[in-house]
């Protein structure tokens, strides 16, 4: 059975996970991708998405990816057996990421119910006018995507 390869999703506040991964499952600027030991090095923009992380031992992980950028390094490996194995190394980098089970279910269904009402009234948080109402159906649209990717990640776990 092949070792996987290394992973790690790292946001500003800490190291979310660290690991040895079988697969990466996630969303990218030009679609769905899979990453598995051996992958071709690349960079790509993630969209926000839920990513599925299934470790080499244990269960998989479900995360709330907020967007950022995917890491694929695969290149020789030191002191490798076989001489000249390759080693595979991802890196998940985002501003936002949750662990399904972390995620305050009941906060994110507020948080849904709140974006969905002012989504289309122009107002932004707390029922504040805005003085330019794009504006704040924006922001309202943006905080409704977060709130049910995150319900997302919590319902793919279940």
């Amino acid at each position: 059975m092949a070792d996987g390869f290394a992973l790690q999703v790292v946001t500003p506040d800490r190291l979310l996970v660290d690991t040895s991964a079988q697969s990466l499952v996630l969303r990218t600027t030009e679609g769905d991708m899979t990453v598995l030991d051996g992958h071709t090095s690349l960079v790509a923009a993630l969209v926000p998405w839920v990513v599925r992380v299934d470790p080499v031992e244990g269960e998989s992980v479900r995360l709330a990816v907020h967007g950022g950028f995917l890491q694929v390094e695969t290149g020789p490996q030191h002191d490798a057996e076989p001489p000249g194995s390759m080693a595979t190394r991802v890196t998940l980098l985002t501003s936002i990421a949750e662990l399904a089970e972390e995620i305050d279910v009941e906060r994110a269904r507020r948080a849904k119910e709140d974006a969905e009402a002012r989504v289309g009234q122009g107002r932004a948080v707390g029922g504040a006018e805005e003085a330019d109402p794009d504006d704040a159906e924006a922001r309202a649209a943006a905080e409704l995507a977060r709130a049910e990717l995150r319900l997302a990640a919590v319902d793919a776990t279940t």
